[in-house]
Formats: C-alpha cells, structure tokens, sequence
C-alpha cells in the first residue's frame, strides 16, 4: 500500500501530466508498430492523426476547464468543508478509488443517455476505428462536463491528491482499454471492464449500445441492467457513421447533432426537452422506434 500511495502522489506531483502523456504517445507508437507487423493495411492513419490532433488541442483546454476548474472546487471543499481527513489513510486511497468509480459511471451513462450529454460526448464515439488514439478523441469541454461534480470526495474526506492521483492511474488504465486485438480473459470479464468489454460499449449493434459504461470494474454495469458480453465483433462508431477526417468537423459533430435536432422542434418545450431527453427521443416521434439511435445529420 506504501508503493500505491508513492505512485499516487508521484501522479499528482508536477510530472503526472508528461507522464500520461508519455505513456499515451508510447502506447500508440507501440500500438501502430503492432499493426504494421501483425495486421499490416488494417490501421487507418488518417483516422489516428486526427484523434491525435485533436488530443493535442484539447490538453491545453483540459489543463485550464478539466483540471484547474473542477479542482479548484475540490481543493476549496476539501480546505473548508470536509467532514473527514483520510489524506493519511490507505482507505483514502480505496474511498478515492471507489468514488471515481461510481462517478465515472453515473456521469458517463448520463453522457449517453441525454442530449446535452451525448452532444459532449459523441465525438469519442464518432470514430470508425478502435485503437489507443481513439482514447484521446473526444469534445474539448467532455472533462469539464464529466469532473464539475466531483467535489463530494472532498466533503467526505478524500485529499486532492488522492483523487488527482487516482484519476490519472485510472485514465492509463482507460487508455489500454481501447485495444482492438486484446484477448478476451475469460471469466476476469465478469469482474472488469476489459478492453473487450469496452469493445462492446463502442459497438453499434442494438445490443451493444448503451452498454459498458464503467472505466475499471465491470461490476457496476452489472449491478445495474448494463453488462453486455462481447460475442460478435462490433462494429465501431455511430449508428449513422460520421466519415469525415477533420478535426474540426469532428469536434463540432455533436453539437451539430444536437442543433439539428432543435431545429425540428418548433415548441420551445420540446426544444428544451432534447437536452435532457435521451438521444434517440423526438418530440413527433419520428425517430422514437423506427429509426437507428443516435442518429446524426450527414458530415458536412
């Protein structure tokens, strides 16, 4: 527990950020050398340059609205309101380990399962490919929306640097589970959430989607009605696939989406209504059963 504790502390220290990006751009260079040797002609290097593009944008916009924001909230909770102090204790780290757990999957269903939240976070799901890049793609305001309400870790006791720390051993952990050709591990996939269970959350067969949503332990998705195995290959991206190679599109997708989908709408009770109804909801009910989930205007 003392070399969990060094290494967490080391994570939130000043070098976590290089380190993670370290370890991010080491998976993909190792990543794309696999392919070339063991499936050559199966990578799609237009795909991987964008998700890297828009990686590099977004850390800059992550480092101020994912971190500095919702930790700045932390941090004064943590300093002036906390009921308890477990910043001393292995179980801050377990405390850590499990909230983020549970708020990891609470955020990232409601992500899918309301249009605000899908319209932040579609653009990770907008790839046609599977890879460590993919794990990098995403919206530059996702973070912010998924870290806003972290804050009652502190309240309860869990130092900024436990949670700091622990979130970017989680998020290496996420990086890796965006393995394509990872084996499946038996009976360790009713337990964890395995890259082929997260293989399975990116799928767009009707029985994948909405499954999977949790980082590390697969346990919650079973708890609660959310598990799905993986059986057939999924086939990767949205229902209505975005084929489109520019950043930019790419990270205006979802917003495009959303924006599309008001616009039908002529009553601004139905329009307020596609923020927080699910993504496949529409208020004539054109798109409620007969029609693919998700479904997204043409990439422009």
């Amino acid at each position: 527990m003392d070399a969990l504790k060094s290494v967490i502390q080391f994570l939130a220290g000043p070098y976590g950020i290089y380190l993670i990006g370290g370890y991010y751009f080491a998976m993909v260079i190792g990543e794309r050398i696999f392919y070339a040797l063991r499936h050559p002609g199966l990578y799609d290097d237009r795909d991987s340059l964008a998700n890297i593009a828009i990686n590099m944008f977004n850390s800059s916009w992550n480092l101020v609205l994912g971190i500095l924001v919702p930790f700045t909230v932390y941090i004064w909770v943590w300093d002036n309101a906390r009921l308890f102090d477990l910043s001393a204790s292995a179980w801050g780290l377990l405390a850590a380990f499990v909230w983020h757990e549970l708020y990891y999957y609470w955020t990232h269903r409601l992500s899918h399962r309301t249009g605000l939240g899908w319209a932040f976070h579609s653009q990770h799901h907008s790839s046609n490919e599977f890879n460590f890049t993919v794990a990098a793609r995403g919206f530059f305001l996702d973070s912010l929306f998924l870290a806003l309400f972290l804050w009652p870790g502190a309240l309860f006791g869990i130092s900024p640097v436990q949670m700091f720390g622990m979130i970017i051993l989680k998020n290496m952990y996420g990086i890796f589970n965006h393995a394509r050709f990872f084996p499946k591990l038996g009976i360790i996939e009713d337990y964890v959430a395995t890259p082929a269970n997260h293989r399975v959350h990116h799928g767009t067969q009707p029985k994948y989607i909405d499954k999977n949503y949790s980082q590390v332990l697969i346990i919650w998705d079973r708890m609660w009605g959310t598990f799905q195995r993986e059986e057939e290959t999924p086939t990767f991206g949205l229902t209505t696939p975005l084929e489109s190679y520019n950043p930019v599109t790419i990270e205006l997708y979802g917003f495009r989406w959303l924006a599309s989908r008001l616009a039908s709408a002529e009553r601004w009770q139905d329009k307020l209504a596609y923020f927080w109804r699910p993504p496949e909801w529409s208020h004539d009910g054109v798109c409620r059963s007969d029609c693919p989930k998700y479904m997204v205007p043409a990439a422009g």
